[in-house]
Order: C-alpha cells, then structure tokens, then sequence
C-alpha cells in the first residue's frame, strides 16, 4: 500500500525563492504535500508565487494593536498560525526565508522524541556556526571571507543553533560582486533543500549532525525512519 503523502507548510517573509523551490520539488512529488504558505508580510512575493502553484497562502503579520508589548503580540499571531497548521494537519514544517523568531511554545508542538529534533527545518546563507542571524550573506562578504556557504538545519530554542542536516560551500571569486557571490549561495540553498527533500519522502531522514562541515554531508549521514 502506498505511504501517504507527507503533510507540510512553508513560512516565508519575502520574495519566495526558495519556497518556490520547494512548491516546485513538492509539484513533481506526490509524496509531499504542501497544505499551505504562511506568510507574516503584507505585499510580499511569496504571495504571488504560492497563487502560481495553487497553494493556499495565508498572510498572519504581527498585529500590535490591542497588545501591551511585541512579545504578546508576536505570541498571538503564532496561535493563529499553529491554528491553521493544525487544520491542515501539518507534519512538517520549511522555513522559507521566515524573518521572524519562533518561540519554545510553538517548536514543542513540532516535536519529535524519535528523531530527537523539531520537524521544522530553515536554510540559513552561511556556514553555521558562522555569521547566524538575519544578514549572513551580507555579514559573510563584509568579512572578507574566501569560503562561505549555506546550512540546512532543524530549528530549536536558539538563534541559528539547531542541529544541523547538512552544509555546502561555494568559493567567493576576486571579481566577485556582492550579487555574485549571493547568486552562487542561493544555487545551492535551492539544491540542498531539495536533496534534504528527496530524502524525507523516501522515508529516511539525516540524524542530527554535530558541529560544522564545509563538505557534502547529507549523502553520507545516517538515516531514521520518520517516526510518526
């Protein structure tokens, strides 16, 4: 009997990219199935491109009106997005260029005691535990240095600190504009979410890794059944 498609979402802030990316990998797979796009940013391209692939996209931005503090705010607008990924039944969660912090609340409920991490996995433009936060391409390039790259990982409590699936490097050229050299580390954030893609719809998902690696090393990571 077939395995049932895997249930998942995307939360992306921006212009979608790497959703797309992951709308399109999911469009050639019957085994994932992406329920929905949730985005916190009115007029932002993800919008258009989720329309494009006849996914559902929600727009769930921090409204501050009627709260005392960011803090209160930002936990409602997640109440209201855990809402809707309940409805969908979502199991796993892409983090698509996602410009906002998730708290310990809403991770726990993406749990998974078997595989040891949360089911919510974010590409971050750096090789990790280098340059963390929002800029990391600009902060790479700032740095001047010769070898830069991209980091898929889980996410957890931390900034940047979850464990990590898989990373790969790409050189920066001397005539490199910063463009250039951004172009290069998007290439690859698309490629290596697809492999991490490709692997969790053949059942087998890459064990938490230790530490950084500026190699392949998602082919060569053991592998855990999903665990459901």
């Amino acid at each position: 009997m077939p395995a049932k498609p895997i249930r998942a979402a995307i939360l992306a802030s921006g212009s979608g990219t790497n959703a797309e990316n992951i709308m399109s990998f999911a469009a050639d797979n019957g085994r994932l199935d992406i329920r929905c796009v949730i985005c916190n940013k009115d007029g932002a391209g993800v919008i258009a491109r989720a329309e494009k692939f006849g996914v559902p996209c929600h727009i769930v931005p921090v409204m501050r009106d009627g709260f005392d503090s960011f803090k209160q705010a930002r936990l409602a607008q997640e109440e209201k997005v855990l809402a809707l990924l309940q409805a969908e039944q979502v199991e796993w969660i892409f983090l698509a260029g996602y410009m906002q912090i998730i708290s310990p609340a809403f991770l726990a409920c993406f749990a998974d005691a078997d595989l040891g991490v949360n089911k919510v996995v974010n590409i971050h433009p750096s090789l990790l535990p280098q340059f963390p936060g929002k800029d990391g391409y600009g902060d790479a390039w700032r740095a001047g240095v010769k070898t830069s790259g991209v980091t898929l990982h889980y996410v957890d409590e931390g900034v940047d600190t979850g464990p990590v699936i898989a990373q790969r490097s790409f050189d920066r050229h001397d005539d490199d504009t910063f463009e250039d050299f951004r172009a290069r580390g998007m290439a690859l954030e698309y490629e290596v979410y697809r492999e991490f893609l490709a692997v969790l719809i053949s059942d087998d998902v890459p064990l938490r890794r230790q530490g950084p690696s500026k190699g392949d090393c998602l082919g060569s990571l053991p592998a855990l059944g999903r665990g459901q």
